[in-house]
């Protein structure tokens, strides 16, 4: 009988209530009256008879079983524990107050109208120093709490010792950072100290009791094994009682999340061999079973939780499927850099060392929402996007008032396997963060956010915990555009593309390092961000160094007609500032951007609106994705009247385009050319460059396994050419490539590997050689060579 005395001598209400439920607690207690109940024998087991039933009490008291129908800890469970108990307690002659007199006094002062209190202490409350009652003095982060200056409960000692390498694993990558955000922000669940410790978790619904043993503690999600949730308020306990410490905490953060590097490698296999086998059969004799095999990569990227290759992957398959389509948007040359890039990647993730390169290349599927604080946002334009990743929605914009900072809220949908649902339809639905307007209607006020939430692409998060209320009409004006509101395109250029792309040649090292390009280093990747290829090439090209999307208002002073291209099914619509500098509008054709090129054609000088866009740059030339197009009212300011002078078009200045310094006779070669007038530095070098695209093209075209003489001829005079214009990496390369392919030709044995390796360099090298020429091209005409990009040697 003492053993069973010092078992439940921390039983309690609070703790049979998280065994089972205060329903039937309560009936318990009801029955208690009610039903006959008898302790039959004191063991290792109890046996207690309870009216018709017969309890087998067992320790732990979560094991207790009883001969009724349910599975679970019943109503004649907790009277036999009641039960059991008081007969433990019969002889004891200092108990002041048997077990359930608190629970029935509570639940008596509710029927009576009085307010129940979370205090469990005796009656009388002492009184702190400064006279206040304890729950009225203010708790410091260093007080002791009541659980912390008595003996510690079971409970507690249990969570305390409990592994940290195990909560971890449950965890998982993702809500462990998650933690680790949540308390580098100094955001705290509330957790209560009994029998029971109960947590409730800090941004979430869910509330964990956690009993001893821990094996049986709840939680609201319902599972009965250690879940996240569980896992969790371990941690936020453990945390409070210092067994780990902030400092350990971050550092385990910064670590790399675990992947089975033998599994990522097999799985690397798989996508490598499927992409050479692409690569050897050429893309003239591709089955329509591509498809099929892409999606299948694309789950086991997910399976694997490679998120970046998993949008990669399902990114490759809507290209492919636009080819079998013979869409007219659709390029060869589109599909060959996305193929050679997504191979580039693979080899990458094929010779990760660790786990730390593993999570570099493969992403998260989620980011991270932390708090901000407070927001005053002005709703300026609503975008329709449907990326190649498999996703469809609107994305809206908004200007903070006081930071001038741009945020966006996203209201995306997956269509994987949507092909036959009719896209582009925008659905009707609340705005978030409990707004009483519609979510197109967000364009039309100004609101003010308490307690928002955003990632570090400042993308809003509709947290419950986020209100929001509407302060007023949009009422946009100048004055709240500082710092995005341009009628000078040489200034737009230093701002938006010359200084995001100073540092462009220096970051590349580091991105290939990661397998990422440049359009996923800026935002989403694979045009999350718009509808059409136009918007795909803001989202990427000419965004190094963007922290999240980033609009810009243009004010032109006089454009050119619209000219829509039959061939490339491209409206382009010519604007220039006071000082005659061009910006090309560029919208691609859509059933979703029908109705915007219709607008466009007929815009007149006589009045034109202000063009809120995406700006890139494309062959010299900025050029914009239009998002919306705006009526504002334009104030008078003497220092924009200022027209800055027409660079001259110097031809002979700039700096070297090739990534490797020329040897003097390359540059003479060059210098001749120039100066005789027949063709500038840049186009020199973009006719060389496109030269080995082409050739590149034609070798996807017709596969590695079957060559045209002509195509290998064509690369051995590249090679030589290149070689003559200082290009000797590339010569070096192109020379590879043609001894490949004369070997393959010898073989028995069909192997892409080595050509694949050398196709994908190539790619490498031309995509970065002709970027800078369009950096450097495009400093010349805006800014008369200020914002070049020096060479990268």
């Amino acid at each position: 009988m003492s053993d069973w005395k010092d078992r439940l001598a921390e039983v309690d209400d609070d703790y049979l209530i998280g065994l089972s439920n205060k329903g039937i607690v309560k009936r318990a207690y009801k029955d208690k009256g009610e039903v006959a109940a008898q302790v039959q024998s004191t063991g290792e087991e109890a046996s207690v008879a309870v009216g018709e039933e017969t309890v087998t009490v067992r320790y732990p008291l979560g094991e207790s079983k009883c001969t009724c129908p349910s599975r679970s800890i019943c109503r004649h469970v907790v009277q036999a524990i009641l039960v059991l108990k008081e007969s433990c307690l019969k002889d004891e002659e200092n108990v002041q107050q048997p077990l359930g007199t608190d629970f029935q006094q509570a639940e008596e002062s509710v029927s009576k109208g009085e307010k129940k209190t979370d205090d469990k202490t005796a009656p009388e409350i002492e009184k702190g120093p400064d006279g206040k009652t304890a729950p009225e003095i203010e708790k410091k982060p260093d007080d002791k709490t009541a659980p912390e200056i008595e003996a510690k409960s079971a409970v507690r000692i249990e969570i305390e010792a409990y592994p940290f390498a195990k909560l971890k694993k449950t965890l998982g990558n993702r809500q462990f950072q998650t933690f680790v955000n949540q308390m580098a922000a100094n955001i705290r669940p509330e957790i209560q100290y009994s029998s029971v410790v109960t947590v409730r978790l800090p941004g979430q619904e869910y509330v964990v009791k956690l009993l001893s043993p821990l094996e049986y503690s709840t939680c609201t999600c319902h599972k009965k094994e250690l879940c996240q949730h569980k896992a969790a308020a371990i941690l936020w306990c453990q945390l409070e009682a210092g067994i780990v410490t902030r400092e350990a905490l971050l550092g385990e953060a910064a670590e790399a999340p675990a992947y089975d590097l033998a599994e990522i490698k097999a799985i690397a296999g798989q996508m490598r061999e499927f992409l050479e086998e692409l690569l050897g059969t050429g893309l003239s004799r591709v089955s329509p079973d591509v498809l099929d095999y892409l999606e299948r990569l694309a789950i086991i990227s997910h399976n694997a939780e490679l998120a970046r290759f998993e949008g990669y992957f399902r990114a490759l398959s809507d290209s492919y499927d636009r080819y079998l389509k013979r869409k007219a948007a659709f390029q060869t040359r589109d599909l060959m850099v996305q193929m050679a890039r997504l191979y580039r990647r693979v080899e990458l993730l094929a010779g990760a060392r660790d786990s730390g390169e593993v999570a570099k290349l493969a992403g998260e599927f989620r980011a991270d929402y932390l708090p901000v604080g407070n927001l005053d946002l002005i709703g300026i334009a609503m975008e329709h996007f449907q990326s190649q990743t498999g996703y469809e929605g609107e994305t809206i914009y908004f200007l903070e008032e006081n930071t001038r900072k741009w945020y966006t809220y996203t209201n995306a949908r997956p269509v994987f396997y949507d092909s036959g649902k009719r896209r582009g339809y925008v659905e009707k639905s609340q705005s978030p963060w409990g707004l009483n307007i519609s979510f197109e209607n967000l364009l039309k006020v100004r609101i003010h956010l308490t307690g928002a939430k955003c990632d570090d692409k400042n993308r809003l998060s509709s947290s419950q915990e986020t209100r929001g209320e509407v302060k007023g009409e949009q009422g946009l004006r100048i004055s709240d555009l500082k710092g995005w509101y341009y009628r000078d395109f040489d200034k737009m250029f230093l701002e938006q593309i010359g200084r995001q792309q100073a540092g462009w040649l220096a970051e590349q090292s580091g991105q290939e390092a990661s397998g990422q390009s440049d359009a996923e280093a800026a935002g989403d990747g694979g045009g999350t961000g718009g509808a059409s290829e136009g918007a795909q090439a803001a989202n990427g090209a000419g965004s190094g160094g963007q922290k999240g999307a980033e609009l810009v208002f243009v004010r032109p002073d006089f454009c050119a007609k619209a000219e829509f291209s039959q061939t490339g099914q491209q409206l382009t619509l010519p604007l220039y500032d006071r000082a005659g500098r061009e910006l090309l509008v560029e919208v691609t054709y859509s059933k979703q951007e029908y109705g915007t090129i219709r607008y466009l054609e007929r815009i007149s000088e006589k009045k034109l609106p202000c063009f809120l866009g995406k700006i890139y740059l494309k062959d010299g030339r900025m050029r914009m994705y239009p998002v919306d197009l705006l009526d504002i009212e334009e104030e008078f300011d003497t220092d924009a009247a200022k027209a800055g002078e027409t660079p001259e078009d110097a031809e002979d200045t700039g700096t070297l385009t090739d990534t490797e310094s020329m040897d003097s006779q390359a540059q003479k070669t060059l210098q001749d050319m120039v100066m005789s007038g027949r063709k500038s530095r840049y186009e020199i070098m973009e006719d060389i460059t496109g030269e080995v695209l082409s050739l590149a093209e034609d070798l996807y075209q017709s596969g590695f396994d079957t060559v045209h003489d002509s195509t290998w001829q064509d690369i051995r005079k590249a090679a030589e050419l290149t070689e003559q214009y200082g290009m000797k990496h590339l010569s070096k390369l192109l020379s590879g490539l043609a001894e490949e392919i004369a070997a393959g030709r010898h073989r028995m044995e069909r192997n892409a590997a080595p050509m694949a390796k050398l196709y994908t360099e190539i790619n490498e090298y031309l995509y970065i050689c002709r970027q800078k020429i369009t950096y450097d091209r495009g400093a010349d005409y805006y800014t008369g060579g200020k914002g070049s990009i020096q060479s990268a040697e």
